[in-house]
């Protein structure tokens, strides 16, 4: 099927997009917009010995810092992080499901609850705090190793707290342990018992037939939506995406309505350069970039006591960063939770103990007075996660003039194509006069591309499957 998704590239003078770090602005079809935050707090679960007190909380604080609100999260990333070495009663999950276990996170959750944690104290500025967050981030990481034979590198890969340990070393006055950071910050660990590279390949097989599929479809939406003849269907703000072409092969330009002077004064283009004590501590401005969706978990196993991980793959690969519609540089990747899962070695432990349980529930199926019971028995395993969490996490930064600024970041596939629909923009983020501004933002797909309910009704009507829509 070629007809992809509709959600029309609108002029800049008629999108909707919501400015980052502020509230998000109402929504036209309901009286008044609720803050989700304040739906969530009151179903948190108020026992700690809830087995998901701290899924809950993590889940929580994610969605705090998706709304700009550090403040909302950090309590509620605390009292998660208090949990994590506090010993709970799993009577439960040791005789039957692993669902009904203390939910903790798998290694890389509790790094990412700790990275978390530790930027809300970090931009607090309460810098000692962060580092020691950012220590026990790292030593999260580092407990994915257990397999003497695993090289002890696989727990030393969690690039985004190594970068803001390099930023905090930097506050703290301590270079050498902030290069340290920074060069760890960039650390590709080859991935055991895993073939990155046939991933690799069919990723970029699936780009290049969704390259196709993506021009089929949008010449379609165009041709559908963009027809006089056709006033019950006729969108005007929209742009023929088919004929969207670039590539990273070409040289990034002044965009269309930029300011008449770059407000870059200072930006790299290399990670030897990007990932040092002396630019970073130049710069004051840092956008932390969370791109697609985190890895899942399903049941495998005769009896479903498997939990497998399933691989949300992430489109864009690299990320130019325009301000003020002027190129600024790149932005470069920190962290792929993929790689992170699929590096556990005690998922394998659990995984020992889970086929243990699935074969004695066999055994005794077959068990005269014993089947009936067994039949009963259930050793699934667990597929609780963190659901919000990115797929790959990115970074930038420069020098840039004080001020409100629009960053517009225009994304890539693994060969290198452009994808416009990844195509998001962001306005009013303010650069201070003195100090650094550090804004984390969540692009997603159609992120420019907003319909009223007036256009989504014509998408539905022409057949189309509106992906983003505005107040539906």
């Amino acid at each position: 099927m070629n007809r992809l998704s509709l959600a029309a590239l609108l002029a800049a003078a008629g999108a909707t997009l919501l400015t980052a770090g502020c509230e998000p602005q109402a929504q036209r079809t309901t009286p008044a917009w609720v803050n989700p935050l304040d739906l969530m707090e009151p179903n948190l679960p108020a026992d700690p010995k809830d087995s998901n007190y701290v899924l809950a909380r993590m889940e929580f604080g994610r969605q705090a810092i998706l709304l700009g609100s550090y403040t909302r999260a950090k309590p509620r990333l605390r009292e998660a992080f208090d949990q994590l070495e506090v010993e709970h009663e799993n009577v439960g999950a040791a005789l039957s499901s692993e669902r009904f276990k203390y939910y903790k996170g798998e290694t890389y959750e509790r790094a990412m609850l700790c990275t978390y944690f530790a930027l809300a104290e970090y931009l607090a500025g309460n810098y000692n705090e962060a580092r020691i967050l950012l220590s026990r981030a790292l030593l999260a990481d580092k407990g994915a190793v257990v397999d003497k034979s695993t090289p002890p590198e696989v727990g030393e890969d969690f690039g985004l707290a190594f970068y803001w340990a390099g930023k905090t070393y930097a506050k703290l006055g301590d270079m050498g342990n902030s290069a340290i950071a920074f060069r760890k910050a960039t650390t590709k660990t080859p991935r055991k018992g895993k073939d990155a590279e046939r991933e690799s390949k069919q990723d970029a097989k699936n780009a290049g037939e969704m390259l196709k599929k993506r021009t089929e479809g949008e010449a379609w939406v165009y041709q559908t939506f963009h027809n006089p003849e056709k006033p019950d269907l006729y969108i005007e703000p929209i742009v023929n995406l088919a004929e969207a072409e670039g590539t990273l092969a070409d040289a990034p330009a002044v965009l269309q309505g930029a300011a008449p002077a770059s407000p870059v004064r200072r930006s790299v283009d290399k990670p030897e350069e990007f990932f040092t004590p002396a630019f970073q501590t130049a710069t004051n401005l840092v956008l932390t970039l969370d791109l697609g969706r985190c890895p899942y978990k399903y049941l495998g196993g005769i009896s479903g006591e498997k939990t497998e991980f399933g691989r949300s793959p992430v489109w864009p690969r690299t990320v130019r960063v325009y301000i003020d519609g002027h190129y600024a540089g790149p932005a470069f990747q920190v962290l792929d939770l993929w790689d992170q899962a699929a590096t556990q070695d005690r998922i394998g432990e659990k995984e020992a103990a889970q086929a243990t349980k699935a074969i004695l529930r066999e055994v005794l199926s077959h068990a005269p007075y014993a089947g009936s019971l067994a039949g009963h028995w259930d050793v699934s395993g667990d597929v609780r996660h963190w659901t919000t969490l990115p797929g790959k996490v990115f970074v930038f930064a420069a020098d840039v003039a004080p001020g409100p600024h629009t960053v517009r970041l225009e994304m890539y596939d693994i060969n290198g194509s452009r994808l416009p629909r990844w195509t998001n923009t962001y306005y009013g983020i303010g650069v201070p006069k003195t100090g650094e501004a550090c804004v984390s933002l969540a692009p997603w797909f159609d992120g420019d591309n907003r319909l009223g309910p007036d256009d989504v009704r014509k998408a539905i009507a022409g057949g189309a499957q509106p992906a983003s829509t505005y107040g539906f």
